[in-house]
């Protein structure tokens, strides 16, 4: 059985789920297949002769006219353009259209056909997610403006200055000291503070929450208010940490997940060099001696003393060790995030890198070794950002024990 073109193009037009039709040059509809009718609504028939402004609005009716009259002036087809199909009776719809320039058998140009697919439900998608996109970064942009208050809060709560315990009889200062603080992120479960108790006495305290992001400093903001309020009470290392770790067990168990803080606290009698300390679960403090090249060793063997983490066992007695420190002697604290920062073989930056960084320095002022420390770290790390948080705090006493 033979077919005439005609029959097997009525064929395919009646078969075909894509929408096609034909226009004159005045784009008026000569012809539209089966589907298209059924996306009008209309009899194939009654369409004939009239125009998209018979059937759309202005809103769609006039671009497409435009598009439909430049291809018959240029000759050139327009190809995979988005069309919003807005009808006054129903809600918009949305097409993927291709022109083309219709041509007799001599080749001029007699209008224009097309074909054209519903992309509706993709484009409805498509606005939904800009709509999505849209909200998620009002919403991001709210977060990073927070996080940036909360970070600029945080650094408030790290030493804005240091006491001065200076003397006539003493050339500069009794004391001296220096910090350091580097978050992973944002913000940081990292503390540390710098306190003149009284006439003759510093309180020194760093910290460490565990965790890191807003809840941690949560909890950093609650151990400064702490810490400001139990330093006037005239506490003992020890006891200090101990009620520390009384008032904040029942705050951070009362969370879903198990959260604790390691912290040291110091108290250097500016006058005798009498230095107190207690520990919870924290790093063990060096001493660096001044003298060249520097001297460098643990504070003190207070693995016995060195207490479980706060708020990890209900009312701990934490201990209270004394060291008598030389004139000179430079006391460095600090948090894990500096000996355990790895680089890109996975090896932590470690404490023995740590006494070897310090036995380099000309001197053993506390700067000098905050900023060596901080340079020696940023030549390690693996990672644009460390891996966790990194505070350090120094102090040298100045004093004499005659």
């Amino acid at each position: 059985m033979e077919y005439t073109s005609e029959e097997l193009l009525h064929q395919l037009l009646d078969n075909i789920d894509d929408n096609i039709y034909f226009k004159d040059r005045d784009s008026r509809f000569i012809l539209i297949n089966e589907a298209f009718a059924r996306r009008l609504e209309m009899a194939g028939e009654d369409v004939v002769g009239k125009t998209d402004f018979d059937i759309f609005t202005e809103e769609h009716a006039r671009p497409a006219f435009e598009t439909e009259q430049l291809i018959i002036n240029s000759g050139e087809p327009i190809l995979g353009i988005e069309e919003k199909e807005t009808w006054g009776n129903r809600p918009a719809t949305w097409a993927s259209t291709s022109k083309m320039p219709l041509r007799n058998a001599a080749g001029e140009i007699i209008g224009t056909f097309g074909m054209s697919r519903d992309i509706t439900e993709h484009k409805l998608n498509e606005i939904q997610l800009r709509k999505y996109a849209r909200r998620l970064t009002a919403i991001n942009k709210q977060m990073e403006e927070e996080l940036r208050m909360a970070a600029n809060l945080q650094h408030a709560f790290l030493p804005q200055f240091y006491p001065d315990f200076s003397e006539d009889s003493i050339q500069g200062k009794c004391v001296e000291f220096a910090h350091s603080y580097i978050a992973s992120t944002q913000i940081s479960g990292d503390l540390c503070s710098i306190r003149k108790l009284n006439d003759t006495e510093a309180g020194m305290l760093v910290c460490d929450v565990m965790g890191h992001g807003v809840r941690s400093a949560l909890i950093t903001a609650i151990v400064h208010t702490m810490i400001g309020d139990l330093s006037r009470r005239n506490l003992s290392p020890g006891e200090l940490l101990s009620e520390m770790n009384r008032q904040l067990r029942p705050m951070l168990q009362a969370q879903d997940s198990f959260i604790f803080v390691t912290a040291s606290y110091l108290i250097l009698n500016t006058t005798t060099g009498m230095l107190s300390g207690a520990s919870a679960g924290h790093t063990i403090p060096f001493v660096i001696k001044n003298q060249d090249p520097p001297g460098v060793n643990p504070l003190h063997d207070i693995h016995p003393i060195n207490g479980p983490a706060l708020a990890v066992i209900k009312n701990y007695d934490y201990k209270t060790i004394q060291v008598q420190l030389d004139p000179g002697d430079t006391i460095l604290m600090y948090t894990d995030g500096l000996p355990e920062e790895t680089n890109h073989s996975d090896e932590e930056f470690g404490l023995d890198r740590t006494k070897d960084i310090l036995c380099q320095q000309a001197d053993n002022h506390p700067k000098t070794l905050c900023d060596a420390l901080v340079d020696a770290v940023d030549d390690f790390r693996a990672n644009e950002y460390l891996n966790d948080d990194l505070c350090l705090l120094a102090f040298r006493w100045n004093g004499s024990t005659e």
